[in-house]
């Protein structure tokens, strides 16, 4: 005795569907089991499989964003190390009275960094594409704290500042180095926009100015 064929069942309403309708004829078979199938609609049928679709493009690209965070994240947590000694920086400054621009140090900075870099394999123009938008950045927000102190727009720190040459520079030289080891690791692989977007929310997450956080982020994903 041969098989019983599958019934099929069309959608409710559908025969009766306006040309016009987005759920519309011709009807396409789906099967449920091995025994029943449906009609629905054509229009209906590929919907499904785009919302489908549109779902699963809701899911990976949170994954690969789980992928950028992994690879960003020691150097990120090091950017923003570097900004809130910056702002150490500006209130000695502040204090001081000193220039915020110092050409002279950051030129012996840089000097320094390209030859830590290339003991690392990196080129001096690999260190200075990373290192320029750090300086430019840190300067940025120093600019932007002193000013904000200076109108009461920002509220003045308490504690006395730190002393520039004894107590911060060192500790940024130490973060400067670090920052130059952890770019060695990810400047020659793929960065894209959505690394910079991604790097430029942990930065601004982390109490970082939103126009700071865009020129540190500046190298990343650039050639």
């Amino acid at each position: 005795m041969s098989p019983a064929s599958p019934k099929v069942f069309p959608l409710a309403g559908a025969s009766s569907m306006p040309i016009r309708s987005l759920f519309t004829v011709p009807l396409r078979t789906v099967a449920c089991t091995d025994s029943v199938k449906v009609m629905i609609p054509a229009r209906l049928f590929l919907f499904c499989i785009c919302l489908s679709l549109g779902f699963q493009a809701t899911v990976f690209p949170s994954r690969a964003m789980a992928a950028v965070d992994d690879r960003l994240n020691p150097l990120v947590t090091l950017m923003i190390q570097r900004l809130q000694l910056s702002r150490e920086v500006a209130w000695s400054k502040c204090r001081a009275g000193i220039p915020i621009a110092d050409p002279a140090r950051e030129a012996r900075m840089l000097t320094d960094l390209k030859g830590v870099g290339s003991l690392d394999g990196l080129s001096a123009s690999e260190v200075t594409r990373f290192f320029l938008p750090q300086i430019a950045a840190s300067r940025c927000y120093q600019e932007e704290l002193i000013a904000g102190w200076r109108s009461g727009g920002i509220d003045v720190p308490k504690l006395k500042p730190l002393d520039l040459t004894t107590e911060i520079r060192p500790r940024l030289d130490k973060v400067n180095r670090e920052m130059l080891r952890q770019w060695r690791l990810v400047c020659r692989t793929f960065l894209d926009w959505a690394d910079r977007e991604e790097a430029k929310r942990m930065l601004s997450d982390r109490g970082i100015p939103i126009e700071v956080a865009r020129i540190a982020v500046r190298p990343l994903g650039s050639k």
